[in-house]
C-alpha cells in the first residue's frame, strides 16, 4: 500500500518532456505560445523548488516529427497544429487538448509575374504548399469561401524552402505558407496577395497544447502546475508592452525581427493566442476534423467531447483572475456576455 509520502511524490516527476515545431539552423527554436513559456521561464516557475528538471525540443520535421515521438513515449506535453494533431489522435496517440495554443498567421505569395490579387485569381494555377498541414487547411478553407473548390487550382506538395525554388523557378504560380515567404516580396520575387488574419475570425490557422492521458492520469498536480505556467505566458504575450520583447523571443528561431513585425501587423497578440477552449476553439476543430475527413488524412473521426479537457485552463484562468481577460467565444468569435 502506498504511503502519503509515495502518493505525493507521484507529483513530482523527475523531468517534463515538451515537443513544439522548430525552426532555425543550428539549434532550433519555438515561434509560438510555447517558446514564450520556454524563454521566460513561465512553467519553470511553477516548478522551482522541486527536483522536476523541463526539457524542450523544437522538432524541424513539424507535426509529424511530433506525432512520431508521442507515439514513442519520447514526450508529455506538445504543441503544434490541429491537422497533424487530429491525425495522430485519429491513429490512436493517447493525448488530451488541454489549452488552445493561439493562430497562424497564413500568407499567399504569388509571382511578380501573374495577375494574382485575391484567392479568386487563383483559379487554374499551381500553387505550392506543403500537404496535410494547417496551413493547407487555410488554403482549402479561403478557396471555399471564394466560391472555389481544389479541383479548381493544381496543389504542389512541397516543403517550405522548395516552395521558395518552385516560385524562383517559375514553376508554380504561387504559394501558401507561414511569413518566410514576406522576405520574397522583399527582393522582388514574389507579391503576397493574401493575409489570413485579414479575412476573418475563421482564416488563421490553428492548433493546441496536449499531455499524454498518462501523463495526466499520474501527475494531475503537475498537469495544473504546466497550464498554470503556460496560461500565465498567454497573459504575458497578451500585454501589448510585451511584443517587441516576444518578437525578439521568437526571433531566435531564425526569423528576423522585421518579417515578424509584418505578419503581426493588426493582429492583437491577446486575442491571437488566447488559451481558452470555448465554442469558438471547438468549431475551429470541427472543421480540422471535417478537413482530415475530407482530404482523407484520417479514417475516423475524432470525439471532441471526449478529447478536449477544459477543466485545467479554466482552473488556470479563473485563479489568476483573468476571466474578464479572456471572456468565452461563441462559434463565430464573437465575445460573449
Amino acid at each position: 500500500m502506498l504511503t502519503g509520502a509515495a502518493s505525493r511524490a507521484e507529483d513530482a516527476p523527475a523531468t517534463i518532456r515538451f515537443g513544439d515545431v522548430g525552426f532555425g539552423f543550428g539549434t532550433p527554436f519555438g515561434v509560438g505560445l510555447q517558446a514564450i513559456a520556454d524563454a521566460k521561464g513561465f512553467i519553470a516557475e511553477e516548478f522551482k523548488g522541486t527536483p522536476t528538471k523541463l526539457q524542450f525540443t523544437y522538432f524541424t520535421g513539424t507535426g509529424p516529427a511530433i506525432n512520431e515521438a508521442l507515439s514513442n513515449g519520447q514526450l508529455d506535453f506538445a504543441s503544434y497544429g490541429a491537422v497533424p494533431n487530429i491525425i495522430g489522435k485519429s491513429n490512436g496517440l493517447d493525448t488530451v487538448i488541454l489549452a488552445s495554443y493561439g493562430g497562424t498567421t497564413v500568407f499567399g505569395a504569388a509571382r511578380p509575374d501573374v495577375d494574382i490579387k485575391s484567392i479568386a485569381d487563383l483559379k487554374g494555377r499551381k500553387v505550392a504548399i506543403q500537404k496535410a498541414t494547417i496551413i493547407h487547411w487555410a488554403l482549402i478553407s479561403a478557396l471555399k469561401n471564394a466560391g472555389l473548390t481544389e479541383k479548381d487550382i493544381t496543389i504542389v506538395d512541397l516543403k517550405n524552402a522548395d516552395q521558395l525554388a518552385a516560385l524562383a523557378a517559375k514553376s508554380v504560380d504561387a504559394a501558401f505558407g507561414a511569413d518566410f515567404l514576406l522576405p520574397l516580396e522583399d527582393k522582388g520575387l514574389a507579391k503576397i496577395f493574401y493575409k489570413s488574419s485579414e479575412a476573418g475570425a475563421f482564416g488563421d490557422g490553428f492548433g493546441a497544447f496536449l499531455v499524454t492521458d498518462k501523463f495526466r492520469k499520474a501527475y494531475p498536480e503537475a498537469t495544473q502546475k504546466v497550464v498554470n505556467g503556460f496560461v500565465k505566458a498567454a497573459h504575458w504575450l497578451g500585454d501589448e508592452k510585451n511584443r517587441e520583447e516576444a518578437f525578439q523571443i521568437w526571433s531566435r528561431a531564425g526569423t528576423p525581427i522585421d518579417v515578424i513585425r509584418r505578419s503581426n501587423v493588426g493582429s492583437p497578440l491577446k486575442e491571437k493566442y488566447n488559451p481558452r477552449l470555448d465554442a469558438f476553439f471547438t468549431a475551429r476543430y470541427k472543421s480540422g476534423i471535417a478537413f482530415d475527413l475530407e482530404q482523407k488524412l484520417i479514417r475516423r473521426e475524432v470525439n471532441l467531447d471526449t478529447w478536449v479537457d477544459r477543466s485545467y485552463v479554466d482552473k488556470a484562468v479563473s485563479s489568476l483572475k483573468l476571466d474578464a481577460f479572456w471572456p468565452d467565444r461563441g462559434e463565430n468569435g464573437t465575445l460573449q456576455n
